[in-house]
């Protein structure tokens, strides 16, 4: 246990160090991000020369090009931007990401906390990327209902098992379809008693980690899924939709989009709006019309994205 208290706290003082010698920013802007007192940070800092994290270089488990994380985090107003040294296809590089987001976890993480995570394959990078640790009465709640029938590994209920298991918490799980026809079975579905106190778990994380789906990319996890044929994709598709979100479909300005007949099953996106902590992942500048689309939402606090996604954004943003 002191050994895993410990690993928590290195993560901690790397990425202080990280913010504050490499990127720049104030002892005041660091606090808000990892949401501590300046007297706090400064502490953090000193710590982090004791202890060695503070040398000729600062040293990081993954690669990021600072510069371009503080450009994208002042031009959207984030809490924080992330980007890696990584310009490869999607699923090298959401791996990468993957990796950044996992390394932040434990400097926010804490005992007697609820994360949310969705599905998908950014998630499945995420949780690959977890160390193994001891928290104290965690849970992780699975936000989206399920979806996948041919992989398993990225669907949501086997991804809250795997990242409980890494955490040694709790887990629970939304055993239903993502999306049902039929207002009737929608009602009689999240009424049921395990259902309902899933999503209500759902409804009051304190962190959430969520990926994006763009429509364009034939290995979106919703086309893959098996539960959406083409008809029904392109339903929403024509209705304006761009991106697959936390188990919704939202269109360029991150509203949500709506089909009828089709109920999802999922916590719904004002709550997503309101968690205390959201991280997304995304990679590739092909996916920047879906990533836009949920930074216009407000859905993100921190974004991890690799260099090709971030300066595509940049662009955009112009």
């Amino acid at each position: 246990m002191y050994n895993e208290v410990m690993n928590r706290n290195d993560k901690l003082l790397e990425y202080v160090a990280e913010l504050y010698y490499e990127r720049g920013l104030s002892q005041q802007e660091i606090g808000s991000i990892i949401n501590a007192s300046r007297p706090t940070v400064s502490r953090l800092i000193e710590d982090a020369k004791k202890q060695g994290v503070v040398k000729i270089v600062i040293e990081t488990s993954v690669s990021k090009n600072n510069k371009l994380s503080n450009r994208l985090r002042k031009a959207y107003k984030l809490k924080d931007a992330l980007v890696v040294n990584a310009a490869y296809d999607f699923d090298k590089s959401i791996d990468v990401c993957g990796r950044a987001a996992a390394a932040l976890l434990p400097t926010f993480l804490q005992s007697d906390m609820t994360i949310g995570i969705s599905w998908g394959r950014a998630i499945n990078s995420f949780i690959n990327a977890v160390d193994e640790d001891t928290y104290n009465n965690v849970n992780v709640a699975q936000m989206v209902g399920c979806m996948t029938m041919g992989n398993p590994a990225i669907d949501g209920f086997s991804s809250a098992q795997r990242l409980a298991r890494k955490l040694h918490g709790t887990y629970s799980s939304i055993n239903t379809p993502l999306f049902v026809e039929g207002k009737e079975v929608y009602k009689y579905l999240i009424n049921e008693p395990m259902i309902r106190d899933s999503l209500d778990k759902a409804n009051r994380v304190d962190i959430c980690i969520n990926g994006i789906g763009s429509f364009d990319d034939r290995k979106n996890s919703v086309r893959q899924s098996g539960y959406f044929d083409s008809y029904n994709v392109d339903r929403f598709i024509d209705k304006g939709a761009v991106a697959s979100f936390s188990g919704r479909f939202i269109d360029r300005n991150g509203e949500e989009i709506n089909a009828e007949d089709i109920y999802l099953i999922s916590t719904p996106l004002e709550t997503v709006k309101k968690v205390p902590l959201s991280i997304v992942l995304n990679a590739t500048a092909e996916k920047a019309e879906s990533t836009l689309a949920v930074l216009n939402g407000g859905y993100v606090d921190i974004l991890v994205v690799d260099e090709p996604l971030a300066l595509r954004l940049l662009e955009l943003k112009k």
